[in-house]
């Protein structure tokens, strides 16, 4: 590149000055005594001032871009925590609507049983050489209704139906989960249903020490009575079993049960226990209205209440204890820890009940044998008293059971002997079908975890995956001869009643 000659960059710079000359020459002169020029505010104009104005627009510029900042950030925040509200609210009502979906459909199914049982009579028949039972469709009720509650999965399953092509299904975005169970098949700790005064006191007494392991010589529920409540009193298994039924008994006497001679008897006040804590109140002497009640029974602490009433809390059919049932257990539901207690409430005396061995060969025979064969195997209560007793034909649950463990096997309890006069009391005791199911549906949607392809990478009782949850909890009633209380007028409907009905 060539440089400039020193004599030609002089020129240039002789140009610009000459330039600026002329400007200034060419400049109309102030007029004289005129006034010198101001700002807005009145003060004379320098060259400083000019310069620290063109800095204050700067800073004001930059407020400006700050505030706005804040004004959009604020905006963004608020338009994030309204969205997530509103798709909040919106996989609630989801939930819940799922949840009232898979309520209904249950309560259909159940009212539909006649027509199923009808439809695999000849299949039991076949099998069990008898008519069948009442076929627990609710127990299934979570299996058969999966297209309804969980579209998505019900389609990844191999069942052979092509559920894309029905009619009014779909994925909602929402499922359901149903846990449904018979409430006779339960120990009633309530006022039955079928009994009163004396003879009711005296049923549920035996049915509860029964259930406390009372009749065995040695319980493994023994240390629940041998410390302090959370009241610091000591309530042994008499104190428990009087306490319960004082408190739905109509009269201010405590109870006071008899095991060895199986009876009842007064003694005393009911109240006085409770009128002696921080925060005294009397027994209610009216039906329980929910378990929730029985925390504010005598001696029912968190041991007992873990124990018998909720042994798995997220588990509502692990419970042992019912205050819905009719007095009667049904067979075929129960688990056998609970006919084992009905049983023995009276045949105290007998090996199956003294004997913790022989209760435990029970539970776990019977046990074994309903997780090989998943159907009701007792028609009638008296099938259920030949099993305990060793005795029925060749399709009879103990001689199959005994054909094919071998005559001698350790494994088999030792068979009852019930006493003639006893049968009919016992017989009573049982009962074969059930109306009052307990139906409880949990209703999930707005998966926090969606993968790739739409579905969700999420644990389906995992209800902190979820963004909408809503759980009802309901006890129905299906028994055909319930009739409103008086002076109304009318019939069992179709679906059942509710007995209890809650939204958590």
């Amino acid at each position: 590149m060539r440089s400039r000659s020193p004599r030609r960059a002089r020129g240039l710079f002789a140009a610009s000055a000459d330039s600026a000359g002329v400007r200034r020459a060419t400049r109309r002169p102030r007029a004289a005594g005129a006034a010198p020029r101001t700002d807005l505010r009145g003060r004379a104009y320098t060259p400083e001032r000019g310069r620290q104005r063109k800095g204050v627009a700067l800073i004001i510029a930059i407020t400006a871009l700050a505030i706005l900042s804040v004004v959009l950030a604020d905006m963004h925040q608020s338009t994030s925590t309204a969205f997530a509200i509103a798709a909040t609210q919106r996989d609630q009502l989801r939930a819940e609507y799922s949840a009232k979906s898979g309520l209904n459909l249950t309560r259909l199914l159940v009212a539909k049983e006649p027509d199923i049982r009808r439809v695999v009579a000849p299949y039991y028949q076949a099998l069990i050489g008898r008519p069948p039972p009442m076929i627990p469709v609710w127990n299934i009720a979570d299996k058969l209704l999966k297209p309804f509650c969980d579209y998505e999965q019900a389609v990844g399953l191999d069942t052979g139906f092509d559920f894309s092509s029905a009619q009014g299904l779909g994925d909602t975005g929402a499922s359901c989960q149903i846990v449904s169970f018979a409430e006779n098949s339960k120990i009633n700790v309530n006022a039955p249903l079928n009994f009163s005064g004396d003879r009711a006191r005296r049923s549920i007494a035996m049915q509860l020490f029964a259930m406390m392991g009372g009749y065995q010589v040695q319980s493994r529920y023994d240390p629940l009575f041998q410390q302090q409540d959370r009241d610091g009193q000591y309530t042994s298994r008499i104190d428990a079993v009087g306490a319960i039924i004082d408190w739905w008994d109509f009269d201010v006497d405590r109870t006071v049960f008899d095991p060895g001679r199986a009876e009842v008897s007064n003694s005393g006040s009911e109240d006085d226990i409770y009128r002696r804590l921080d925060d005294p109140y009397d027994a209610k002497n009216a039906p329980f209205d929910s378990l929730e009640e029985l925390r504010l029974v005598r001696g029912m602490g968190d041991d007992f209440w873990s124990t018998f009433v909720e042994p798995r809390p997220d588990d509502p059919q692990a419970r042992i204890v019912t205050i819905y049932g009719s007095g009667s257990v049904n067979p075929n539901e129960a688990p056998p820890e609970v006919l084992l207690a009905r049983l023995c409430s009276y045949l105290e005396d007998q090996p199956l009940c003294a004997d913790p061995t022989e209760g435990a060969k029970f539970v776990q025979l019977l046990s074994t044998a309903r997780a090989m064969i998943p159907v009701p195997f007792f028609t009638r209560v008296h099938d259920f008293l030949h099993f305990v007793e060793g005795r029925g034909g060749p399709r009879d649950l103990y001689p199959m059971l005994q054909g094919f463990l071998g005559q001698e096997s350790p494994l088999l309890f030792a068979p009852v002997t019930i006493p003639a006069d006893r049968r009919t009391e016992i017989d009573n005791s049982f009962v074969t079908a059930a109306r009052i199911i307990t139906i409880d549906v949990t209703g999930r949607a707005g998966c926090r975890r969606p993968d790739g392809d739409g579905g969700c990478e999420c644990d389906r009782e995992d209800d902190s995956c979820w963004r909408g949850r809503v759980r009802l909890n309901t006890v129905v009633n299906f028994h055909e001869r319930w009739t409103p209380p008086p002076p109304n007028a009318g019939s069992m409907p179709g679906l059942g009643i509710f007995h209890y009905y809650r939204v958590e």
